[in-house]
């Protein structure tokens, strides 16, 4: 049995089974509470761009941990079985010690993954993240040209965006790497999927859509709330048109997006109902984030500070009430809503499977 059909039989499958079980019945929960297996490990609150959608470049940056308390924390993480490690920020790239951190990870068996912004990103540093045992990169594109820079909030940075994501989509080609772009959607840029759209298909990248988020920490902001928010009839519309395109893409060449057809019924709703409560919150069990000074924020960065791990290790924050207490509230919604880890949720859910799978199989027969 390969490594791919192990991970679906022993890990994808059992999930599945547990989600249904603990979301249709409550009082079982805790029989069946699913382990975090990643996590997301934000490096850094640095950022050399300035989104306007961000919190993150806006905060107050204080000392951020060594690479030797990382390595620490690493090694607590391994002892308790986490297998997968994304490096995010801010911007992960602006860490100098990011391939040792990296290396390190395969050293102890972690498979590692990375979101970057490409502005420091070109062909020689990535292949030396490669060799240093880097699978995966995401790298975010949210519009093309001066549209981009605009919502990035710096001139003259496109070019090299540009030249990040080719790299990338060569890497992905020549070395095998998991590799897409990350789209936030908002009413800012809707209409700049198309051409961002056309931009990864030219490269040979999948696109991957986020949205956007109003409640977490890192996207807490008024403009959030209000400006850049889907909820006028007339963006509703907007919104709507391009949710036709993406059904048309995904019958077309399904591989080129990170989607599939129940998470489109999922962005519909998103900006009138964030909960979506009807769907539970798997990505919360099977994933923390860690902050750059050790903060743990569980599987949600709505939900708060549950402890800190360079004082007191995953295992025993993880068996506290206040975390155990979160977890369960995270899983079933009991949160301001979010669409973080939004397809991971849809594809732990029996029902939209099939939907997903019936649809597709509709759309091949109808030619």
């Amino acid at each position: 049995m390969n490594k791919r059909a192990r991970k679906i039989v022993f890990d994808y499958l059992p999930h599945i089974v547990k989600t249904a079980i603990m979301f249709n019945a409550p009082s079982l929960y805790s029989f069946f509470e699913i382990r975090p297996t990643s996590v997301n490990i934000m490096l850094t609150n640095r950022c050399n761009l300035r989104c306007v959608m961000c919190r993150q470049w806006r905060q107050e940056h204080k000392q951020e941990l060594s690479t030797d308390e990382w390595k620490k924390i690493l090694l607590d993480l391994k002892k308790n079985r986490i297998k997968n490690i994304h490096f995010t920020g801010g911007e992960p790239l602006l860490r100098d010690d990011l391939a040792a951190l990296i290396r390190y990870c395969k050293e102890n068996g972690f498979t590692t993954g990375l979101t970057t912004n490409g502005m420091l990103m070109n062909e020689e540093l990535l292949n030396a993240l490669i060799r240093s045992g880097l699978r995966s990169v995401a790298i975010s594109v949210d519009a093309l040209s001066d549209r981009y820079e605009k919502i990035r909030g710096l001139e003259n940075t496109f070019g090299r965006l540009k030249s990040a994501a080719i790299a990338i989509a060569r890497a992905r080609k020549i070395k095998g790497i998991d590799a897409y772009i990350n789209f936030t959607l908002m009413n800012e840029n809707i209409e700049d999927f198309y051409q961002v759209k056309r931009f990864a298909d030219d490269i040979g990248l999948p696109v991957g859509l986020c949205l956007l988020d109003k409640n977490s920490s890192i996207f807490d902001l008024d403009d959030n709330k209000n400006r850049f928010w889907i909820r006028e009839e007339k963006d509703i519309k907007r919104l709507d048109v391009l949710l036709d395109f993406l059904k048309g893409e995904l019958r077309k060449n399904p591989r080129s997006l990170i989607l599939n057809f129940p998470s489109l019924e999922y962005i519909k709703n998103y900006f009138s109902d964030p909960r979506q409560s009807h769907i539970p919150c798997v990505i919360s069990q099977d994933r923390i984030f860690i902050d750059p000074y050790g903060d743990i924020f569980g599987g949600c960065l709505s939900m708060g500070v549950l402890g800190n791990i360079k004082e007191v290790s995953l295992g025993v924050i993880s068996k506290e009430k206040k975390y155990k207490d979160a977890k369960k509230n995270m899983f079933y919604k009991r949160c301001p809503g979010c669409s973080c880890g939004y397809i991971f949720n849809i594809r732990h859910m029996p029902g939209r499977i099939l939907k997903d799978i019936a649809t597709r199989i509709h759309s091949v027969m109808a030619g």
